[in-house]
């Protein structure tokens, strides 16, 4: 690159988010810290995990002699000296969830004034090379205002998790937004540079100045589909969107909602009928909302079959709490009570479970 420091001038400002995980993040900010050709501030915000997980990332950031900062005061003194590996050190006063967590890193780094500002999730690894490639694309091409990686799975390398994003009739037939359908191996001609419809939360770079003028993540959004949001609004109002083909990264999925099968349904459901009330039109809107009570009468009409009885409840509960405005602020604040009530079904339960629970289980939401 022709600025030979460019960290000297807040040039690239990281956000990684972590709840009650370690050994995760410590791969993801070595990965991060180890970049080639550039070096990043790192901005860890701590999604008010349980202090254990902090003090043994700390005692790891120690090891590698990499400086914690925890106000500005200590940032301003140390900002310009490049040979010392910083982080930027955040905790939030509660666990705010996917799209809120991460409002606080990017307020600090758009208050500094830093250029590009990435999103890296904690159960992200990234190659050495490619934060600066991918800043190579948008310093080549100004109209392009945020970019992905090609996200690869992490516990299966040859396999695709993302490749990027097409909105198209998802939010009318409440879809997850792409096209194509779950993982699948990926191929020689996934290559070169696309557009696509939205950058993908988990790894992601910005133009520090498109994000302040479209605005951060949506408190409303607590688990899923804040990528969308925010990447229609950076769309509409800034520029095109990309993902770079030839560039990777690795994602290990998290199981911390994965492990809790009947919650991620509750979400999912949720938060893209609230996706769809945020981005979609009035047919957007109209189809949208049929398809989502389609779905729950089809569980309701067929709670015979294993299959739709695991999910009845699930999805009355999701459009109950969606037409009562319950969305990040409800989430945030019950998230233990909701945690725990999801616990109770699985994929075998049954419709005499479903009735044991209405009449028996004392935790409600």
């Amino acid at each position: 690159m022709k600025n030979k420091n460019p960290y000297k001038k807040n040039f690239l400002g990281v956000v990684v988010l972590f709840w009650n995980d370690y050994k995760k993040t410590i791969k993801c900010l070595n990965s991060i810290i180890n970049q080639s050709k550039i070096s990043p501030l790192i901005v860890l915000i701590d999604n008010n995990s349980d202090q254990i997980y902090f003090e043994n990332i700390k005692t790891w950031l120690k090891k590698k002699n990499i400086m914690i900062l925890r106000n500005k005061k200590e940032f301003l003194k140390v900002r310009n000296h490049p040979n010392q590996k910083k982080i930027y050190y955040i905790k939030n006063k509660e666990n705010y969830g996917c799209g809120l967590g991460h409002n606080a890193g990017y307020k600090f780094l758009l208050k500094n004034k830093f250029k590009y500002i990435a999103r890296m999730d904690n159960d992200i690894v990234v190659p050495k090379t490619t934060l600066n490639n991918l800043i190579q694309r948008l310093e080549n091409n100004k109209e392009i205002v945020g970019i992905s990686p090609k996200i690869l799975h992490g516990y299966k390398k040859n396999y695709v998790w993302y490749r990027g994003t097409t909105i198209g009739y998802n939010l009318k037939f409440q879809k997850n937004c792409a096209d194509y359908n779950g993982i699948h191996l990926d191929r020689k001609d996934f290559k070169g540079l696309i557009k696509s419809d939205a950058v993908c939360g988990c790894a992601s770079l910005m133009k520090g100045s498109a994000l302040k003028k479209a605005g951060l993540s949506d408190p409303d959004f607590f688990y899923g589909e804040e990528d969308i949001d925010l990447s229609h609004r950076l769309k509409q109002r800034e520029g095109l969107l990309c993902v770079d083909l030839d560039e990777k990264v690795f994602h290990f999925v998290s199981v911390t909602v994965g492990r809790n099968w009947a919650k991620n349904i509750y979400y999912n459901y949720k938060y893209r009928l609230l996706l769809i009330k945020k981005i979609g039109n009035l047919s957007d809107k109209f189809f949208g909302y049929s398809v989502s009570i389609l779905k729950f009468l089809f569980s309701f009409f067929f709670i015979f079959n294993r299959y739709y009885s695991s999910r009845v409840l699930i999805r009355f509960l999701a459009i109950k709490h969606f037409i009562q405005s319950k969305y990040g602020e409800f989430d945030r604040k019950n998230y233990s009570q909701i945690d725990n009530y999801f616990k109770n079904f699985s994929k075998k339960t049954t419709l005499g479970d479903i009735i044991k629970f209405i009449f028996f289980e004392k935790n409600k939401l």
